[in-house]
């Protein structure tokens, strides 16, 4: 079956939103009275649900302050401290006119949308699925499942392009193609311990690559 859907993350994938994200981790430490985190070992943060990062980060008891102060700033200020990767909208631009593009990301819809006509991105794509607020535990495999349910897409029709394990095991659950992207914040090694399809060094490599991923039967 052809391919006709390609499913993007946002953290990682499309925008360097490492400032932001950063910034507001600090800030959000500092209000709750906690010694701050090197820089470093907070990156691994940036793409798992915030439910996750933050029960890792400050214990499940104090999980769901921390995420309030963390979206209030985010929403703030955080957001738009962020720049699309090099080559992504020469990238996305060539893409859009053999296949249909969406956004797929674990933040909450408004935010993603926001930042995606921001950065002067959305002309490229068909939808921008994110988080809903009646929703906000949403996984990646149960966001995915929404994509295809929505745009009436097969499995085999589609493809999931992200930089964190949780693009590829969501992708998988629902049976969709994987392609990890190695300019994010997931190493190598995390994407190949669940087996994409194909990895990709460069957003310039990416319109190339897709056009030789053979149809899935």
């Amino acid at each position: 079956m052809a391919l006709d859907a390609l499913l993007f993350d946002l953290d990682g994938t499309l925008l360097e939103t490492e400032e932001g994200i950063l910034a507001c981790f600090r800030q959000t430490f500092e209000a709750l009275g906690l010694p701050q985190k090197p820089d470093l070992e907070l990156r691994r943060y940036i793409g798992p649900p915030l439910q996750a990062a933050w029960n890792e980060l400050v214990g499940a008891e104090r999980a769901e302050e921390a995420i309030a102060l963390y979206r209030d700033c985010y929403e703030t200020f955080g957001k738009l401290r962020a720049r699309p990767y090099d080559g992504i909208p020469e990238a996305l631009a060539q893409l859009s006119t053999t296949h249909r593009l969406f956004v797929a990301t674990s933040k909450r819809h408004p935010f993603a949308l926001e930042m995606v006509e921001h950065f002067g991105l959305a002309r490229y794509f068909s939808g921008v699925y994110g988080l809903r607020p009646e929703k906000l535990d949403e996984d990646k495999t149960a966001l995915i499942a929404r994509v295809l349910h929505d745009q009436r897409l097969s499995p085999r029709q589609a493809v999931m392009i992200g930089d964190r394990k949780y693009d590829l095991i969501g992708a998988q659950a629902n049976r969709v193609g994987t392609v990890g992207v190695l300019w994010g914040y997931g190493s190598q090694a995390e994407l190949e311990a669940h087996h994409p399809m194909a990895l990709c060094r460069r957003p310039h490599d990416l319109p190339g690559l897709i056009a030789k991923m053979p149809p899935r039967v």
